[in-house]
């Protein structure tokens, strides 16, 4: 008899389709190598105009996500996801299915972020919210990811200042290698090739083919500092014309996460000072999955600006492995772990927090020294190697074919305070701002 494979159900909370985020591309790609070695099935919300041959894709409501995925779950051994709601959790559980709970975006930094321009009130419940929310996966887990050493280092904190490091548990597997994995955002083995190669001065026309671009890859979240590289473009432009700015996209697919005051202020600097689709150009709206490629090829440098907060300390940028992907040198601002990889295997660049004079340096000294771009160009090529997707996923996939992940029941009993705390502080966030 042919052996069974093993059955994987990956759970997505966003948008899967032509255009989607971070979350979304991260759950396609897993599902596409998860594919090569389990039965492989995609869970995504409400809509997908994806198709594969590899593995399933099953669509549920997203109002009622708990009993929409649990009647279609099946029998499946294992469910990867984000963050899950109680009913679902405690279904998964009854069920005897294994829970690995994705922690590759730390929430309970980000929401930090996120909320800055909230009431005080509203701040305070959705940060308590988050906590819960995030309590509630790592009792009921069976085994977390996380995206790099440093977030791990954070995770194991938190585990030990809520007492879910036992001394058993820690005698049996002193590096709680069997609870925690390092599932990094990856990149695909396929090597990116033009679709269009005339789509910016397509969707541009006052770029021109000689014209050096410098691309911002994903959204302008308002814990990145892109009014610095608009400001950098801008010193550039006062001694030459011939290098732009261009914004991948400001809206995301996702209609739940609200407008980014970043992407006012940012726009409204370009319109007052003369740079709107002169020298700074956007792409409003969110770019398709298959097309961002065409832009990438026609870039000459990647950059990635932020802040000194604790969400650059524990950040992952996602966007960087695009920059990666296509072989672009990069400009980063220091203080995460994309900017320590960079300055370590010499990727590109690194500056200080809000230096525009630096930034514009750096974008200078790569674009015009040919020598430095091949080399950082060259380092590239080869370090990136460690980011395909496969590679991202190896330690996970060993595990599960081993079957180093344990199952971990729950009492009844703290079960019951987990589900009453999500539901209490998401009751006071909805309701209380």
């Amino acid at each position: 008899m042919a052996e069974q494979k093993t059955k994987i159900a990956l759970i997505c909370n966003d948008y899967i389709g032509s255009k989607m985020a971070g979350p979304g591309i991260r759950y396609f790609e897993m599902a596409k190598v998860f594919s090569q070695h389990f039965e492989t099935t995609l869970f995504v919300p409400d809509s997908c105009d994806f198709k594969s041959d590899d593995f399933q894709i099953i669509t549920y409501n997203s109002a009622k996500s708990s009993s929409s995925i649990a009647k279609k779950l099946g029998n499946c051994d294992y469910v990867i996801a984000q963050n899950l709601r109680p009913t679902l959790i405690k279904f998964i559980k009854q069920n005897k299915i294994r829970y690995i709970s994705d922690q590759y975006d730390p929430l309970l930094i980000e929401i930090l972020e996120y909320t800055k321009g909230d009431s005080q009130q509203l701040k305070q419940n959705t940060s308590k919210f988050i906590y819960h929310l995030t309590m509630l996966q790592f009792f009921t887990a069976d085994h977390v990811l996380c995206a790099s050493e440093i977030q791990k280092s954070f995770y194991l904190g938190l585990m030990s200042g809520n007492q879910l490091i036992s001394p058993n548990e820690y005698k049996n597997d002193p590096g709680l290698n069997n609870f925690m994995s390092l599932l990094p955002f990856g990149i695909s083995q396929d090597k990116p090739i033009y679709t269009n190669p005339n789509q910016m001065e397509e969707k541009f026309p006052q770029i021109k083919p000689d014209d050096k671009i410098i691309y911002w890859g994903g959204g302008v979240w308002n814990w990145f500092d892109a009014l610095s590289a608009v400001k950098a473009i801008e010193i550039i432009s006062k001694k030459r014309s011939d290098i732009k700015l261009f914004f991948l996209g400001t809206r995301p697919p996702n209609p739940k996460i609200k407008e980014m005051a970043m992407v006012g202020r940012t726009v409204d600097y370009c319109r007052q000072h003369n740079l709107l689709d002169k020298f700074v150009f956007f792409n409003f709206g969110w770019t398709p999955y298959e097309e961002r490629v065409n832009y990438l090829l026609r870039s000459s440098v990647g950059i990635s600006t932020h802040f000194s907060s604790l969400e650059t300390r524990f950040s992952f940028r996602t966007r960087v492995l695009d920059y990666f992907w296509a072989e672009l040198p990069m400009v980063l601002t220091k203080g995460d772990y994309m900017a320590d990889l960079t300055q370590k295997h010499n990727l590109g660049l690194v500056v200080d927090y809000q230096d525009s004079t630096a930034i514009a340096a750096a974008i200078e000294k790569i674009i015009d020294h040919p020598d430095t771009y091949k080399i950082m160009k060259a380092n590239i090529v080869e370090f990136k190697k460690q980011f395909l997707w496969e590679q991202s996923a190896k330690e996970l996939i060993e595990k599960v074919k081993s079957d180093k992940i344990v199952f971990h029941p729950i009492s009844p009993s703290k079960f019951q305070a987990l589900q009453f705390n999500f539901y209490y502080w998401g009751f006071r966030k909805k309701f209380f701002k």
